[in-house]
């Protein structure tokens, strides 16, 4: 079975609580599917081969990704507006309002420079092809930064993006979306044209989600993924022990 998990925010930090309900009923994964956020708990829970080695793992480095990533929540309607108009006016929108340096040295202080676990297909966007890809040729580390290099907040990373601003979510039997609660207000051009690429990659997630066999959807607006662990380990235990 093909696990395949949304990626746009920290709140995937969560999905140590999923993982440790699949251990209580012995369910496992041929592969794992990911795209930006969601491969850094599913490397940690693939390299120990324990949700609670991966938990402890992902809360020691969440605070350095807070500092790292501008968009850690996700899709930040207002702030993104923000961003690109800066952008615009500094005749940059490509190369990110951060330097990619940044991104770099985050990946490289916590990932080692291995080959990537069998099991761990990392997803990212190639902007010379327009095709989603599996980084089976890539070191961790590159497959890492070039998954997290989030657009507007990073320039590409040797032409490639976050997959989980793109198409949401990779294709997959069980797939799982986290996501967070906004509200948008929609008051001229630049608001619609942000919102309707947002909504394109929203819909692509749907369907997605929807062709599934097995899945699980939380929508919530805490902003602690470790908050967010025991309602998401109460649903998984549920979802899970109801189709084994």
């Amino acid at each position: 079975m093909i696990l395949a998990i949304g990626g746009n925010s920290v709140l995937y930090f969560s999905l140590p609580a999923f993982f440790k309900a699949c251990e209580k009923f012995g369910l496992e994964f041929d592969e794992i599917h990911c795209t930006g956020f969601s491969c850094i708990p599913a490397y940690f829970y693939l390299k120990t081969n324990s949700s609670n080695r991966s938990y402890a793992y992902t809360r020691t480095i969440y605070d350095e990704t807070l500092k790292t990533f501008h968009f850690a929540y996700g899709f930040n309607f207002t702030n993104i507006i923000e961003q690109i108009l800066a952008l615009y006016k500094a005749s940059k929108t490509l190369n990110g309002f951060k330097n990619q340096r940044t991104l770099i040295k985050y990946v490289t202080k916590y990932f080692p420079d291995e080959k990537i676990t069998k099991k761990l297909k990392i997803h990212a966007f190639n902007l010379n092809t327009f095709n989603d890809e599996i980084l089976e040729d890539d070191n961790l580390q590159d497959a890492m930064i070039k998954t997290l290099s989030f657009p507007i907040e990073y320039s590409p990373y040797n032409g490639f993006v976050s997959g989980s601003w793109v198409y949401g979510v990779p294709e997959g039997d069980f797939v799982i979306l986290i996501n967070k609660k906004f509200d948008v207000n929609l008051k001229n051009a630049i608001d619609y044209m942000v919102y309707s690429t947002y909504a394109r990659t929203n819909e692509i997630m749907r369907k997605r989600f929807n062709n599934a066999k097995y899945k699980l959807k939380i929508t919530t607006s805490s902003l602690n993924p470790f908050n967010l662990s025991t309602k998401l380990y109460e649903i998984s235990e549920k979802y899970i022990g109801g189709i084994l």
